[in-house]
């Protein structure tokens, strides 16, 4: 019989690449739950809007696209500088503990069932999710 030669298995000690691997299968875990979560908080809609700011106000489809390319964490007047008031401001949540996150809501001019809404802690721009309003 044949034995083919195998020099150590299991290694004794993990390679970096493995570790690596753990590391950032574990990073995407963490995102994908806290994306989910911020998504889930997004979706009430109009039954969520503590006030409405500004009822006529829609994003155009640029603006959309402009408002994709601030990257999460940038300063909130960035995002500022893009668009106008908000359609409402929603109930405010907290995603992380002790850390209570604003959002603002845009619908979209070309589909206004769907809206933008846009996520600050504090004065930093935290990310966006779409809600699909009834």
């Amino acid at each position: 019989m044949h034995r083919w030669p195998i020099k150590e298995w299991p290694p004794k000690e993990p390679t970096w690449g493995l570790v690596g691997a753990g590391w950032g299968l574990a990073a995407i875990g963490l995102l994908f739950i806290m994306g989910t979560r911020f998504q889930a908080s997004a979706t009430n809609g109009k039954s969520d809007c503590r006030r409405i700011v500004e009822p006529s106000v829609v994003l155009s489809r640029q603006e959309l696209a402009d408002l994709l390319t601030v990257p999460e964490r940038a300063e909130q007047s960035k995002v500022k500088a893009i668009v106008a008031e908000p359609y409402c401001q929603l109930a405010d949540l907290e995603l992380r503990d002790g850390i209570s996150a604003q959002r603002e809501a845009y619908p979209l001019a070309f589909d206004p069932k769907t809206w933008l809404v846009l996520l600050y802690e504090g004065n930093e721009y935290a990310g966006y999710a779409f809600s699909f309003q009834q």
